[in-house]
């Protein structure tokens, strides 16, 4: 099968066309004929070796997958060949199949799209599970959202706001600010270029964090004394030392992924697409480029 792979970190030159066999299919896996995979940030910052790796070279990235089951494991249970299914596997989706477990798959709503589906199946995802699990959000709490734009950010504020928060507020660039406000004009958002989150004089009971480092640091102060912030970065010592109930996590669910695609087939959950195009070396190092230099607004999705 055709694959794009990389056998060093760098630039998006590093990415090549390969060829490779899967190995037979183990007891809980699904093999995926692939329709469609996103650029996550993970993966831009995989290619560029911020994630070490080295050993495992080559490698082929991607880290989100909606497509078609082909065949199924001796134990699988849940789903059957035919299965339209998204995924967030641990890289190898930039490929014409793949195999996930069945624990990380999600059955796609009729009217969910393959490019949709791909597009929620690692950010989306995360976000979502950071409010409605890692902090267990309560209607009538309010929020703080760093990266409100970002894939992680934008679905933290949607299911916030479909749990019903008496307030967001959320962190975000320029285009983002404008995008978050169109997007509903009661969302309070910084301008992180030119406006300080810390001077909002309200606390909040929940705050979520993809940011990290002095960012986190400073959130801290806006906490109620029973507040919570969840991170999908480390940790830093001041965060950790807090009295708040601070975590870092990241887990893929298929359970979540599902509950989220079915909120998107009830139009609860919007996702935004930024582009979408046939996947092929010339398109991958492009979307790869255009996210590094200027993390547009809404995914980026190859279709296969």
């Amino acid at each position: 099968m055709k694959v794009i792979e990389i056998n060093q970190f760098g630039n998006v030159d590093v990415f090549y066309e390969g060829s490779k066999e899967l190995p037979p299919l183990k007891a809980h896996q699904l093999l995926i004929k692939n329709y469609a995979t996103a650029i996550d940030p993970y993966d831009v910052a995989y290619r560029q070796g911020l994630y070490g790796g080295a050993d495992k070279l080559p490698t082929v990235l991607g880290s989100s997958t909606a497509g078609i089951v082909l065949a199924i494991g001796s134990e699988v249970t849940n789903f059957a060949v035919g299965d339209r299914i998204a995924a967030s596997p641990h890289l190898r989706s930039y490929a014409e199949r793949l195999t996930v477990l069945e624990k990380q798959a999600a059955i796609i709503p009729d009217n969910v799209t393959f490019v949709q589906a791909a597009a929620v199946a690692l950010g989306y995802q995360t976000g979502y599970q950071a409010v409605t699990e890692e902090l267990d959000f309560q209607k009538g709490q309010s929020i703080l959202v760093h990266g409100g734009s970002g894939s992680v950010g934008f679905a933290a504020i949607q299911r916030a706001k479909e749990i019903g928060a008496s307030q967001i507020y959320a962190t975000a660039s320029s285009k983002g600010k404008t995008f978050l406000q169109q997007y509903d004009p009661a969302i309070h958002v910084f301008d992180y270029h030119s406006e300080d989150f810390t001077q909002m004089t309200d606390k909040v009971d929940a705050i979520v964090d993809p940011i990290g480092g002095q960012t986190q640091e400073k959130s801290l102060q806006l906490l109620k004394a029973q507040g919570k912030l969840v991170t999908t970065k480390d940790l830093t010592a001041k965060a950790e030392s807090a009295p708040f109930d601070s975590r870092a996590f990241y887990l893929n669910s298929g359970q979540t992924l599902a509950d989220l695609l079915t909120d998107i087939s009830a139009g609860s959950i919007v996702v935004k697409i930024n582009q979408s195009d046939k996947f092929n070396l010339e398109n991958l190092k492009k979307f790869h480029t255009i996210f590094q230099e200027g993390h547009p607004l809404g995914k980026l999705v190859l279709e296969f």
